[in-house]
């Protein structure tokens, strides 16, 4: 036996909450009406339906301005058209309103000697701009939060984005550089070619599956950097010096995955020149809220230094959208060797950079 089941999207649902909430706000400002403008007097069915009969038409000012004046002229900058429509809508609800005062109420109130009196007209008038002021500062600040609410949305969409973006250009430069070094190996036939794959894919299980989230913990980090630096040195000399060197405890400590593993591998990419004796040094150094990463490494004299690589470009603007203000990164080139430092706080209560 099939069963139906009805779905309500949630906009309905929103749109009931704001129905109940304006209801529940009239209620509120009827009886205001009733028992405090009205003071102590009586409450007749004549003077109940003074009020109600007043009730509707302030119901038809503020949501004629709320659902067509606002959207069709204010929300557009047709402020002209705008004000002129408010007046209009003022001079139509005092040419209703004062007849039906006079032929329905007058028996309640001696002092109305005629229709239509200048001064009943203008207490009408004030009585309904004060409607169209409340209806429109109400409108016009729920639009405001409701904006400022999507907008913020968008914006937290487009970082995630941005991020997605960012990583999935990360993978892929990091595999290709990886893949020429086994292929290095491989083409040589050299035995260390398949601890070389056992390497890369414990370095790829690592970047597909356990640096998905924002923050990872350093610990981790530190590992897939030893993992990587062992993969490369597989394929060096035995001269080769590779140091990284850890100061300070980097358990319970969390950071953006392959922030640091950029700066080892761009050290790795332009610091193994041939016919030198190359020297690789790494430094982490973790404090009580701060991290100091730094990579040391010799260049070619001979080659152009670029500084816009893909690599490099992308973690400035990771660490613009991660850590901002909360970051430095400097690079120096000095006498052939290359220094690149990066500084970051964990926490966004730390102090601004």
């Amino acid at each position: 036996m099939s069963s139906i089941t009805f779905a309500f999207p949630a906009v309905n649902i929103k749109k009931r909450y704001q129905i109940a909430l304006h209801v529940l706000a009239w209620l509120a400002f009827g009886a205001w009406v009733l028992y405090y403008i009205n003071g102590n007097r009586t409450l007749t069915s004549h003077r109940v339906m003074d009020v109600l009969v007043g009730f509707g038409f302030w119901l038809v000012i503020f949501y004629v301005n709320w659902s067509f004046l606002i959207p069709k002229y204010l929300a557009k900058n047709r402020l002209m058209l705008y004000i002129v429509a408010v007046l209009a809508l003022l001079m139509l609800y005092g040419l209703a309103k004062s007849p039906m005062d006079y032929y329905v109420f007058r028996e309640f109130n001696p002092n109305m000697k005629a229709v239509y009196t200048s001064e009943r007209l203008l207490q009408y008038g004030l009585g309904g701009l004060m409607l169209v002021f409340i209806s429109s500062a109400l409108k016009v600040t729920g639009n405001y939060i409701r904006n400022e609410r999507r907008n913020k949305e968008l914006e937290n969409q487009k970082l995630v984005a941005e991020l997605a973006y960012l990583k999935s250009q990360v993978n892929p430069h990091f595999l290709f550089n990886t893949l020429n070094n086994i292929y290095s190996l491989a083409y040589k036939q050299s035995p260390e070619t398949p601890d070389a794959i056992m390497k890369l894919s414990l370095l790829m299980r690592y970047m597909l599956y356990e640096s998905n989230d924002t923050l990872v913990s350093l610990q981790k980090e530190v590992e897939h950097i030893n993992n990587f630096i062992d993969l490369q040195k597989l394929r060096l000399r035995e001269q080769t010096s590779i140091k990284f060197n850890i100061e300070g405890n980097i358990e319970g400590k969390q950071i953006a995955p392959m922030l640091m593993m950029t700066l080892v591998e761009n050290a790795f990419k332009h610091g193994l020149v041939s016919k030198n004796e190359i020297g690789i040094l790494i430094n982490l150094k973790v404090g009580e809220n701060y991290l100091l990463f730094s990579t040391v490494n010799n260049i070619s004299t001979h080659k152009k230094r670029e500084f816009g690589g893909i690599g490099l470009q992308n973690l400035r603007q990771r660490l613009k959208l991660l850590y901002p203000n909360r970051h430095t990164l400097t690079f120096e080139e000095k006498d052939g060797v290359f220094y690149a430092t990066l500084k970051l706080y964990f926490h966004d209560n730390t102090p601004k950079l």
